[in-house]
Parts: C-alpha cells; structure tokens; sequence
C-alpha cells in the first residue's frame, strides 16, 4: 500500500506542474527578472525572405492620356492618370531621367486626389520615391521606387507603411500596417536580402499597432520594444 500510495503522489505532483506550465508565454518566448524585481517578457523575431522588389515596366508618353495629377520631387516627375476607355481606376507613372515607367494601380477616384501622395524617403539602406494611395476599402498601398537609371525596381507593400529605426541600428526599416483589427510587420534588409515579421504573429495578438513618435508597438495594454532581434516588454 505504501508504494502505491507513493507513486499516486508522485503522479499528482508531476499533474500539477504541467498545469503551471501552460501558464508561461509561448515558446518563442523568455521571461527575464530586473535588479528592480520586475519581469521583462521577450519574444524572439522570425524574419523570413520576402520577394516584393519587382522591375518597372517602361512606358511612352502617350499614353498618359488623362492626367489628374503631376507631383515633382527633385529631378522625378509622378503622373497620376487614368488609362484610355478606363475612367475607374487611377494609375502612377514616374519619369525617370528621359523614361518613363508605369508604377501601378493607386486608386479609383480621380476627384479625391488628397489621398495620393509622393515622396522622398530613405530605407532599407536606399534612397526612395514613395507613392501612396489606395488599392480598395481600408487597403492603403505604398510603392517604394528606386531611381536608378539604369535599372529602376518598385516595391510594392499594401499597407499603411512609417519609415522608422525601430531597433536603433542606424537604418531606418519600413512598419506596415493593415486591416480593421491591425496587423503589423516590419521589413529589414538582413544579408542583402529583404525579410519581414509579422508582430501579430509574435505576440499571437489579434491587434499591433506601432506608435512613431515613442518608437514602440502597443497590443492591448502592453508596450513593447525592438531590441536587436527581440520584442522586448518595456511597460
């Protein structure tokens, strides 16, 4: 009866710690303990490779048939335009040195044009025009164009996108944002390659939004810090 009774023990007390342990962070995650007493949660970043560089395609003058808008910015010409027989869509071109290139769908109104929008951005290590507008209902889309005369590419993300140092490494990534409940992914250039990480992943958080002016990502009540390849908890 004693070894009977011992081994029920045992097994209670085995019971009772896998009950505990479900309620740590997820397994990508570490809970660290301040001088002060207090825990800091860290998740770490999975970046993965992303392939959204893509050449632009040359154009001819003419068939800027209808343009509703022209922005210049330093030696670049921006025409928003709507193509011959196609009065529901708005399109962005580019002139770069003595070509022309088409850069992509940015709208449906030709009337609201507010919401288009060009500028000149550094990320990623790389100077930018930055073209904004809106692929459909609560889809804000951005493409990135690198002006390189001999081979100019467009990168396109649909989001809204901040060009921010978010792990204060002296380079300033791109924060994406989209949808009702945000879903929030940061863009680096790792190895010369382009990889991104999606922070609603991370915290397994239905909502991430990044605040710009305190450098730092807001899920329900909790802060959180890029530090290195970490999401660090600084509440």
């Amino acid at each position: 009866m004693k070894i009977i009774g011992i081994t029920l023990l045992t097994v209670f007390f085995l019971l009772a710690g896998c009950t505990q342990a479900s309620d740590v962070p997820i397994s990508n995650s570490t809970i660290n303990e301040s001088d002060t007493g207090k825990h800091s949660i860290q998740y770490a970043l999975r970046f993965k490779d992303v392939d959204l560089e893509k050449p632009l395609k040359k154009m001819v003058k003419t068939d800027l048939t209808k343009v509703i808008l022209k922005q210049e910015i330093d030696n670049y010409t921006t025409y928003f335009y709507q193509k011959n027989q196609d009065d529901e869509n708005v399109t962005a071109a580019i002139k770069i040195g003595m070509n022309i290139f088409e850069i992509g769908h940015v709208g449906y109104s030709a009337q609201n044009t507010d919401q288009y929008t060009v500028s000149q951005i550094n990320a990623l290590d790389n100077d930018y025009i930055k073209v904004t507008g809106a692929c459909g209902a609560n889809c804000p889309i951005s493409y990135y164009i690198q002006t390189d005369t001999n081979s100019p590419k467009v990168l396109r993300i649909e989001a809204h996108t901040v060009e921010a140092d978010v792990d204060q490494d002296g380079t300033n990534e791109i924060v994406a944002t989209v949808g009702t409940a945000a879903q929030t992914s940061i863009y680096q250039l790792k190895n010369a390659h382009m990889v991104a990480t999606n922070l609603n992943e991370t915290l397994d958080a239905q909502e991430v939004t990044y605040d710009k002016e305190s450098n730092t990502f807001v899920s329900g009540a909790m802060i959180w810090r890029v530090k290195g390849e970490e999401l660090v908890n600084s509440t």
